[in-house]
């Protein structure tokens, strides 16, 4: 293995370090953010475990594509580096960008599906208010008459005269 590779793979392990950092805050976020009764937030810990498990697979993977899986000792110790730049250098760029993405991509979007639910519920009562008005005559005959359809009816065989 070339000196250039081991420090490329260096450098992508410091970067997946930094990655690792703002994907374990975004979920530390996110499932802050459910209100307390709600399962992902009774359950973040779990979950954020399995973030954890899935992001060292993800590490091993590039590993795996970069170096044909060859482990070395400053892989660990760069992802740790990475992490901590993150915590001390990035961690502000990364919150702002969040919050740009979150203005600028997550909040229209809701926006137009909170809308269009809206828009669906009013329609669907309109149609459930015109049929009702329809049969509202109909539904008075009924309650005016279903009474007389649950009266025992004299038998004409035996009222003969």
């Amino acid at each position: 293995m070339t000196l250039s590779l081991q420090f490329f793979s260096l450098l992508l392990m410091v970067f997946s370090g930094v990655l690792v950092g703002a994907i374990i805050e975004g979920t530390r976020f996110v499932t802050g953010s459910f209100p307390r009764r709600s399962y992902v937030y009774k359950y973040r810990v779990v979950l954020e475990i399995f973030v954890w498990i899935t992001l060292g697979l993800g590490s091993f993977y590039i590993l795996f594509e970069i170096r044909d899986g060859i482990w070395r000792i400053y892989d660990p110790l760069a992802q740790i580096v990475g992490i901590l730049l993150y915590d001390q250098l990035f961690q502000p760029v990364f919150r702002l960008m969040g919050r740009i993405f979150l203005r600028l991509i997550i909040q229209p979007i809701w926006w137009i599906i909170y809308f269009i639910w809206i828009v669906v519920n009013k329609i669907i009562h309109l149609i459930w208010m015109l049929i009702s008005f329809i049969l509202k005559p109909f539904r008075l005959f009924f309650q005016k008459t279903w009474h007389l359809a649950l009266q025992k009816k004299p038998s004409l065989r035996y009222n003969k005269k």
